[in-house]
C-alpha cells in the first residue's frame, strides 16, 4: 500500500504538506519559518511528480524507481561481449559501419485512387534456433553506442538471453527486435518501466520464447524528440536508428544483420518511428509491432512541420499510411496494438489495419479498458515479444485479433500452439475477425 502509486503514500505526503504548512504559520523564527517553507515547497513538488506517477502508473514499486536512478539490475559493455569472430571483434566501435551498405532511400509515397495489387511478405528464412525452457537469466547491457553516418552517440540498453552466454551458442548468431521510446521518453524505460528484462527471462524459462536480442536506443537528444526521421538541418535521427544502430550492434554483439531476422517496434510516439522506419526502409526489418502509435504525419504535424516545413513531399514520404499505400515491395508483418479507453489511439489503429490488410493479414490485439499509459504496454508486451521471437525465427506468424485484460494474471495465457490459418486478406472497407483471444 505504500507503493509510488497507493493512497498511503500520496495521503503522507498530503499530511507532510499540512503539518508543515502549521509549522511555518505558527513559528516564529526566521530559520524555523524559512525551513518550513523550503520544505514544503519541496514536498508540494514531490506531490506533483507523485501525482504525474500515479495517472501514468509509471513506477509501481519502489523497487522500479530506485534501480532506474541507481542503474542497478544492467551492466556495462565490455569486450567480452562482442562478437567471437576475431575480424568483428577487431572493428574500431567509432568505425563499425564502414562496411555497411549505404541506407536504402524512401521509397515514393503516392497515394493511389485504388487500392494496390496484393503484395508479397518479405521472407523470413528461418534461424536454426528452438524456443524450449532454458536455465538462467538474461543481462541487461548499457552502452552508448556512436552514429557514423549521424554524428549521433546516444545511450542504449540491449538484453541479451541467457543463451547467448552458454557454450552450445558460442557461435550462434541470434535474431534482434530493436525497440523505441515514447516522447517524452527514454530507453531505460523499457527496462524499469516496463519490466522487459523479467518478462523474456520468464517466456525464455518457459519455452514461450526462444533466445533473441532486444536492442533499445534513445530515439532523440533533448526534451523532446522530432519523431525519428532526418531533419534537413538538424539531427538525423532516421539514419541514426536505422544504420547506425544496426552496425554498431552487428559490430558488438553476436547478431544477425539487418534484414527479415530483425525487428523493429515502439510504443506511442516510439510506434510511429518504427512504423515509418521500416516502411521506409523495406527489407531492413521482417516485422513491425506498434502498441498506441500513431500512422500519420497529420496525427503529429506540429512536430514535423518544424522539421519539414512546406515540404509536402518530405511529409508524404515519411508518412506511413502513404508508404502503407504504395504498391513498393514487400512488406514486413504487423502487429498493432490499442487500448479500448483512448479514442484517438483507436480510431487511428483501426484506420492503419484496414490499409495494411488490403496487401496482407495482421495481428491486431486489442487491451480491454486500456488508456494511453504503461499499464497497457506491460499488458501487451509478453504478447508482443512472444509473436516477435516467432515471426523473427522464421516460425508461423499468427494473424487476427485477441483481446489482453488490463487487470488480467501477471503472465498472459501462450498463444495458441498452432497460429491462424493465413486468410485471403481484408479490404479496406472490412474488419478484422477475430482469432483467438490471449
Amino acid at each position: 500500500m505504500f507503493e509510488p502509486t497507493g493512497w498511503v503514500f500520496l495521503g503522507a505526503l498530503v499530511a507532510g504538506f499540512a503539518g508543515l504548512l502549521f509549522w511555518l504559520v505558527k513559528a516564529r523564527h526566521i530559520a524555523l519559518r524559512l525551513t518550513a517553507g523550503v520544505l514544503a515547497f519541496a514536498l508540494s513538488t514531490l506531490f506533483g511528480a507523485a501525482l504525474v506517477n500515479d495517472s501514468y502508473q509509471y513506477y509501481t514499486t519502489w523497487g522500479a524507481l530506485t534501480s532506474d536512478l541507481s542503474g542497478s539490475g544492467t551492466v556495462s559493455y565490455t569486450a567480452a561481449m562482442a562478437a567471437t569472430t576475431k575480424q568483428a571483434a577487431k572493428v574500431d566501435r567509432h568505425d563499425r559501419n564502414r562496411d555497411l551498405p549505404a541506407a536504402p532511400s524512401a521509397p515514393p509515397s503516392p497515394t493511389p485512387t485504388t487500392a494496390p495489387a496484393i503484395t508479397t511478405l518479405v521472407d523470413i528464412p528461418p534461424v536454426g534456433i528452438a524456443a524450449k525452457p532454458t536455465t538462467g537469466t538474461g543481462r541487461v547491457v548499457r552502452l552508448d553506442l556512436p552514429g557514423k553516418r549521424s554524428g549521433l552517440d546516444r545511450r542504449a540498453y540491449v538484453y541479451l538471453p541467457p543463451q547467448y552466454f552458454q557454450p552450445a551458442y558460442a557461435n550462434t548468431r541470434f535474431p534482434v527486435l530493436e525497440l523505441l521510446h515514447g516522447d517524452p521518453g527514454e530507453a531505460g524505460g523499457w527496462v524499469y518501466g516496463l519490466g522487459l528484462a523479467q518478462i523474456l527471462d520468464h517466456q525464455i524459462a518457459t519455452g514461450q520464447v526462444g533466445p533473441m536480442v532486444v536492442v533499445m536506443p534513445t530515439t532523440f537528444s533533448g526534451a523532446h524528440g522530432q519523431d525519428c526521421v532526418d531533419a534537413p538541418h538538424g539531427p538525423l535521427d532516421d539514419t541514426y536508428l536505422t544504420s547506425d544502430v544496426a552496425g554498431d550492434m552487428v559490430a558488438d554483439f553476436r547478431v544477425l544483420p539487418p534484414g527479415p531476422n530483425w525487428g523493429i517496434g515502439g510504443l506511442s510516439d516510439g510506434g510511429f518511428c518504427a512504423t515509418n522506419l521500416a516502411l521506409r526502409h523495406l527489407g531492413s526489418y521482417g516485422v513491425v509491432a506498434s502498441m498506441d502509435g500513431f500512422y500519420s504525419t497529420q496525427a503529429d504535424l506540429a512536430v514535423l512541420a518544424k522539421v519539414f516545413g512546406s515540404d509536402a513531399g518530405a511529409l508524404r514520404a515519411n508518412d506511413p499510411t502513404a508508404l502503407a499505400q504504395s504498391d513498393s515491395g514487400p512488406l514486413p508483418r504487423f502487429w498493432i496494438m490499442r487500448g479500448t479507453r483512448n479514442s484517438t489511439d483507436t480510431i487511428a489503429a483501426r484506420y492503419f489495419e484496414q490499409v495494411i490488410s488490403a496487401r496482407e493479414s495482421i495481428m491486431s490485439v486489442v487491451v480491454n479498458g486500456a488508456n494511453h499509459t504503461p499499464p497497457a504496454w506491460r499488458a501487451a508486451l509478453p504478447s508482443l515479444l512472444r509473436w516477435a521471437w516467432n515471426a523473427l525465427s522464421g516460425g508461423p506468424v499468427w494473424t487476427g485479433q485477441s483481446e489482453i485484460a488490463l487487470s488480467g494474471s501477471k503472465w498472459p495465457a501462450p498463444l495458441p500452439s498452432k497460429p491462424a490459418a493465413p486468410a485471403s486478406p481484408a479490404t479496406p472497407a472490412t474488419p478484422a475477425t477475430p482469432a483467438h483471444k490471449v
